[in-house]
């Protein structure tokens, strides 16, 4: 808006597009695969995906990876994510998808999304070694910057599997079966053994850590892995909203609270 309340029209000098998907009157395309007669019914979610993010058809060991990374994160109890989801689809119970966002809000640093972090640190420490470090060297430099910050070391430790993440050992076989190892997990599996040396804490890998060094194995960079965790959980809190339809929670969960913050009489 100019001085003299005119409307100002800028032409963009650059072109607006994208090399994703299309669409017309007829027809639906996902990097130039036609959506109907390509894919409907011949792919799985999990191959769209990769196809979708990297532009490339993924190979069946690929797409096999991202399935099993899909179903390890789908559900784990009764978290703070599940709660969130089931606490607001009860007073919103118009709007699921609200209902769902809450719970994929909780998806941080200490709670499912961790694998972004874990892939950022695999990435400079591969970055390192290709540029001549030993990698070992580059893992113990990594993590001993991390720990002089006070940061905690991603990929490794659980709050719930203390002696070790049974999701990590099977992720892990399955990236190896597929030969999906050589890059990234390697320097996954020397994480724990630095931290010990220089903490003295033995910690195990996680299923972040696991899924994180998959996803680079398979082409897909560190800033998009929260994703993975966010289409995965999305349909864990669908159905504890289903559950939440049928069995509710959250009557008792109210009561509990008006309880603790009652104001007692005559005070």
């Amino acid at each position: 808006m100019t001085q003299n309340g005119q409307i100002r029209r800028v032409r963009a000098e650059v072109e607006i597009g994208t090399g994703i998907g299309h669409a017309d009157t007829h027809r639906v395309t996902v990097r130039d695969h036609d959506l109907v007669t390509d894919l409907i019914g011949k792919v799985s979610y999990a191959e769209l995906t990769l196809l979708a993010i990297t532009g490339r058809r993924p190979s069946p060991g690929a797409v096999r990876l991202v399935d099993a990374i899909l179903v390890s994160l789908m559900d784990h109890g009764l978290t703070a994510n599940a709660l969130a989801a089931r606490l607001n689809y009860w007073v919103a119970p118009e709007a699921i998808q609200a209902a769902v966002a809450t719970g994929l809000l909780g998806a941080g640093s200490r709670l499912l999304g961790s694998m972004e972090g874990c892939g950022r640190l695999l990435t400079e420490i591969r970055a390192d070694a290709d540029g001549g470090t030993e990698l070992a060297a580059a893992v113990r430099d990594r993590v001993a910057a991390l720990v002089e910050a006070g940061e905690r070391v991603p990929g490794v430790g659980h709050n719930l599997h203390r002696d070790g993440d049974p999701r990590a050992a099977r992720l892990i076989e399955v990236a190896t079966q597929e030969g999906y190892h050589e890059r990234y997990l390697p320097a996954l599996r020397l994480l724990p053994g630095a931290l010990a040396e220089l903490t003295g804490k033995t910690l195990p890998l996680n299923a972040t850590g696991a899924i994180a060094a998959m996803l680079l194995e398979v082409g897909v960079p560190w800033p998009l892995h929260r994703g993975f965790a966010l289409m995965s959980r999305t349909a864990g809190l669908v159905a504890h909203i289903g559950e939440e339809i049928e069995n509710p929670l959250t009557p008792e969960i109210r009561k509990m609270l008006r309880t603790v913050s009652w104001i007692e009489e005559g005070r």
